[in-house]
């Protein structure tokens, strides 16, 4: 395999410092509700599957689903991410087949409304892939996606940290998945809900 020089891509904007953005202070009755929201452990409707190396289960939890809990607990305007430090490992292209091999990895932070932070790496693999650009999408927003979690789960139990406790993994297994009940037209976003002008009635 021929392997190109690695590379740092750096953002075009670095992430602000934290004393750049204004921090507001929780309330004591939205501190004590964020606090219990956190402590709480996922149902198993929230948990995903897949087969790892040697066969073994991992549990894991959605990149979108940990974003939608986030919305929930901390408000749209409670948090925000910032990427930075996005690394490119390695780029293998096999010589015979032109097939592309990628790794990288890159750091995300997740800030709170009052300036409270967390931030972890993630890493985004592909091997043997026919297209770069396909598969530099594909690390980019897998690098992305697992940093973003590992980051989220730093602030408790429903952001994913209860993923690694392995006697809370076999007691949620035998729990029943609770059926979501905001599957509606009631619940749908439709066109009668804008004006013409195309505003939010």
């Amino acid at each position: 395999m021929n392997r190109l020089n690695d590379s740092i891509f750096a953002p075009s904007s670095p992430f602000q410092p934290l004393d750049s953005y204004p921090c507001e202070p929780f309330l004591p009755y939205d501190a004590s509700r964020i606090q219990h929201a956190l402590s709480r452990k996922l149902g198993p409707e929230h948990i995903s599957s897949r087969r790892g190396a040697g066969n073994m289960t991992l549990s894991y939890i959605e990149g979108w689903r940990a974003i939608s809990i986030a919305n929930e607990i901390f408000g749209f305007n409670g948090w925000r991410s910032n990427l930075f430090n996005m690394v490119v490992d390695f780029v293998d292209v096999d010589s015979q087949t032109g097939n592309v091999s990628i790794g990288l990895s890159c750091m995300v932070r997740i800030t709170l409304r009052d300036g409270t932070y967390r931030e972890d790496a993630g890493y985004g693999l592909i091997e043997n892939c026919k297209s770069k650009a396909q598969a530099f999408e594909k690390v980019r927003k897998e690098a992305v996606t697992d940093a973003l979690k590992r980051a989220m789960r730093q602030f408790g139990n429903v952001l994913g940290n209860c993923l690694y406790d392995k006697d809370f993994l076999r007691y949620v297994a035998r729990e029943p998945k609770e059926r979501r009940t905001d599957l509606s037209s009631g619940k749908l976003f439709r066109n009668s809900d804008l004006d013409v002008s195309g505003r939010i009635l």
